[in-house]
C-alpha cells in the first residue's frame, strides 16, 4: 500500500474501512504542500479501491495530533499572499482546498460513507472538512469555529454550502456570523453531528457505528445518495465560492491583518502546547 508524507493509511478489510489521517509533522492545516499530496491521494484511493479485490464501504478521516483534528487554513501563507498581492498563487491554494472538500464529499468517487472521527478542535477549514463528511463522530471534548469573521472574511471552503445543506439555514447564519467556540454537543442538538463520545470509548463507538451501518448499507448509503440528489452540490458552486473569497482577501484593510496574525500566533501556541 503507498506511503504518503502528509497522511498515513489502515485498511482494514474485514470491515471494509479505510482509515486516513493527518499525520503528526509540524501545524495541522490545510498548507499547500499537504494540499498538493491530497490531491495525489485522492486520486490513489479512487483507483486503488475501485479493484473489486478490495471492497471498501467506509472512509474515515481523523488526525494524529493529540487534541486537534485540523486548525483550517494556512494563515500565515494567507498573509503573505494578500501582503504581496498574490492573487494567482491565492486560487491556486483555494482550489486544491475545494479539490480536496469535493473529493471527500464525493467520497472520492467511490461507492462508499465518510466520515469524520474528529477527536480534537476542528477550526476554520478543519470544520469545513468535517461537514463534507457523511457523518461526524466527535469527542466531547472537541471544540469547533469558523473564526474567519473575527478577520473580517468568511469561511470560503464550502461552509456557506454544506451548513445550507444540513441544517435550517437561520442556524447556520449564525454560525458563520458568530465567530464563536462551540462543543461538540451544542453541534449534535444542531444536527450537524451524529455521534458525541467520551475519549476511553471513543474508538470502540467508531467500529461499533460502522457495525450498524454495515447491517443497512444499501439502505444508508442509498439514503445519502438522494439527499445529495434532492439538494445537489457542484465543484462549480464551491469554485464560485472560494474565487468570491480570494477577491475578499485582497480587499481587508490593514487592522483586518493584524487581527489575522494574531490568530495565527495563537494557532501556533496552541499547537506547541498540545505536543
Amino acid at each position: 500500500m503507498r506511503q504518503f508524507d502528509c497522511v498515513s493509511i489502515k485498511y482494514v478489510r474485514e470491515e471494509e474501512l479505510l482509515l486516513w489521517k493527518i499525520k503528526d509533522t509540524g501545524m495541522p492545516n490545510f498548507c499547500l504542500q499537504g494540499l498538493k499530496e491530497f490531491q495525489e491521494f485522492c486520486n490513489w484511493v479512487n483507483t486503488y479501491f475501485s479493484h473489486p479485490d478490495r471492497p471498501l464501504k467506509f472512509i474515515v478521516s481523523g488526525s494524529e495530533h493529540h487534541g486537534i483534528y485540523n486548525m483550517g487554513g494556512d494563515l500565515a501563507f494567507f498573509l503573505d499572499c494578500i501582503r504581496t498581492k498574490n492573487t494567482e498563487k491565492l486560487i491556486t491554494y483555494a482550489h486544491l482546498c475545494i479539490d480536496a472538500i469535493y473529493n471527500i464529499y464525493s467520497s472520492f468517487g467511490l461507492p462508499a460513507i465518510t466520515i469524520a472521527f474528529v477527536e480534537g478542535n476542528a477550526y476554520g477549514g478543519g470544520f469545513e472538512c468535517a461537514l463534507a463528511h457523511d457523518f461526524i463522530i466527535a469527542r466531547d471534548q472537541a471544540q469547533f469555529c469558523l473564526p474567519e469573521n473575527k478577520f473580517n472574511l468568511f469561511p470560503g471552503m464550502g461552509a456557506h454550502s454544506l451548513l445550507a445543506r444540513k441544517i435550517d439555514r437561520v442556524e447556520a447564519d449564525r454560525l458563520i456570523r458568530s465567530g464563536s467556540i462551540y462543543k461538540a454537543r451544542h453541534l449534535q442538538s444542531l444536527g450537524l453531528i451524529e455521534k458525541v463520545v467520551e475519549k476511553e470509548t471513543s474508538t470502540a463507538i467508531l467500529h461499533q457505528f460502522i457495525a450498524k451501518i454495515t447491517e443497512q448499507f444499501n439502505f444508508e448509503y442509498h439514503h445519502i445518495q438522494c439527499k445529495k440528489m434532492v439538494n445537489p452540490l457542484s465543484k462549480k458552486e464551491l469554485l464560485s465560492i472560494t474565487n468570491l473569497w480570494v477577491k475578499a482577501c485582497m480587499k481587508i484593510e490593514s487592522f483586518d491583518v493584524r487581527k489575522m496574525e494574531i490568530l495565527a500566533k495563537a494557532q501556533a501556541r496552541k499547537m506547541k502546547a498540545s505536543i
